[in-house]
């Protein structure tokens, strides 16, 4: 699955939805700094927005927490989506009471470009200005309205070159994400990418110790796409977003059974097998799940009469009832399982002598557990899900809302790292 290499829903279809609207501050009006204030977390992600607030002490505890959801009818149009959360983002903030002068803002993986590249460096030319320039002629575009980031993988066998991960941005869609921070009251004090926050937030995993001895796979599942990021240690490695996540299964199940997009989601979220088992036949003519041993009998009490399996057809077929199709998501598994296992791949090619063996899955949809479990023993890995909000202190009861802190809440990885990254504005 290719990534469209256009850049124009960046900015321009934002900015023909938003006209002269005052989101479209440009970088150069963001104010000073001022000390002492915590700054809130604002993601702007598919199924929603998510707002978190810690303090200051180590380790951080949390403030407040609080999500709202993205309109059904929007999730599948990102120029919307992103006008209408940050439109709403004011009004949510206002509603929810939220005490915060400062904030950072994460740029969506939607909304970006995660390349890696090999560069010649030239002596007295910043790395972002050669990764833009090869970058601009890659996506048509003029360098200046590109705002590019670059992580250096350092000990990578690239033939002489530098091994770069890039990350680059419209610089007119980053402005307005530090305009919708600054018409909610907030002064904007740092842009971050999710692989960077998704990264900080990894490190509350083990302590500081995550991935010292062993390079670790990253896996964010999310709703409209999964992000693949491998540590070594606390420094990025690899980094690749991959335009695959909950919504191509559901689109698959509505393809399937003829439904629609929310009772495809529901119908997900129960689902205890994402494959159907095969069934094989043995000998005698029985049939048994491909689960079981090869030459087993089938259990007793499946060595009924005929003449009782024939009365319990003949009741099925009275009453009405019948089994529907069973769902199958081979196909997008498949996929999914492929590319990650070539980003594996080309992380042994960097590096041949050290090996991924294990995967930490955050996200929203690392809560189902039959899709870790599926994954993992694809990538034939050990396995552990990261809930970040865990990891952070409490004092007393926090004020949340649309999140319960109660249950596992691996799909705020983002938010988190986002709040524990430094300032950089």
């Amino acid at each position: 699955m290719k990534r469209n290499k256009k850049f124009g829903k960046l900015g321009t279809k934002l900015g023909n939805s938003l006209g002269n609207s005052s989101l479209g501050s440009s970088i150069s009006t963001v104010g000073s700094m001022r000390p002492g204030a915590v700054p809130l977390s604002v993601e702007f992600g598919v199924s929603g927005i998510k707002v978190l607030q810690l303090t200051g002490s180590n380790p951080s505890s949390i403030v407040s927490a609080a999500f709202m959801p993205t309109p059904v009818d929007l999730i599948d149009n990102p120029a919307k989506r992103l006008l209408f959360q940050m439109d709403s983002l004011p009004k949510f903030l206002k509603g929810e009471k939220v005490k915060a002068t400062r904030a950072t803002g994460l740029i969506p993986t939607g909304q970006m470009v995660c390349k890696h590249l090999q560069i010649i460096p030239t002596e007295g030319v910043p790395l972002e200005q050669i990764a833009g320039a090869q970058l601009s002629s890659q996506l048509g575009c003029d360098p200046a309205e590109l705002l590019v980031r670059c992580r250096p993988v350092h000990g990578a066998q690239s033939k002489g070159k530098l091994e770069v991960i890039c990350f680059a941005a419209s610089r007119e869609f980053v402005g307005r994400i530090m305009g919708s921070l600054k018409n909610a009251k907030l002064e904007p004090v740092g842009i971050h990418t999710e692989f960077d926050a998704m990264a900080r937030a990894s490190m509350l995993h083990d302590g500081a110790n995550v991935g010292v001895m062993k390079p670790t796979l990253i896996l964010d599942l999310g709703c409209g796409s999964t992000n693949v990021l491998i540590m070594h240690g606390q420094e990025i490695a690899f980094a690749r977003t991959i335009e695959l996540g909950a919504r191509h299964f559901d689109e698959a199940i509505c393809h399937q059974l003829r439904c629609t997009m929310m009772e495809a989601s529901d119908l997900r979220i129960g689902l205890e097998r994402l494959v159907p088992q095969k069934v094989v036949s043995v000998s005698g003519g029985e049939s048994v799940s491909s689960g079981g041993l090869p030459g087993m009998p089938p259990p007793s009490d499946a060595g009924t009469s005929n003449e009782n399996n024939t009365a319990d057809q003949a009741t099925s077929s009275f009453s009405g009832f019948s089994r529907g199709p069973e769902i199958d998501l081979g196909e997008p598994l498949e996929i999914l399982g492929d590319e990650i296992s070539m980003c594996l791949r080309y992380h042994n090619a960097l590096f041949p002598s050290l090996r991924v063996e294990r995967v930490v899955f955050v996200g929203g949809q690392a809560k189902s557990q039959v899709l870790c479990e599926h994954l993992a023993r694809s990538l034939n890995l050990e396995a552990q899900v990261l809930d970040p909000m865990a990891c952070l202190a409490r004092s007393g009861r926090v004020p949340t809302s649309g999140v319960d802190l109660r249950s596992p809440q691996p799909g705020w990885a983002t938010v988190v790292g986002g709040a524990l990254s430094p300032m950089d504005l």
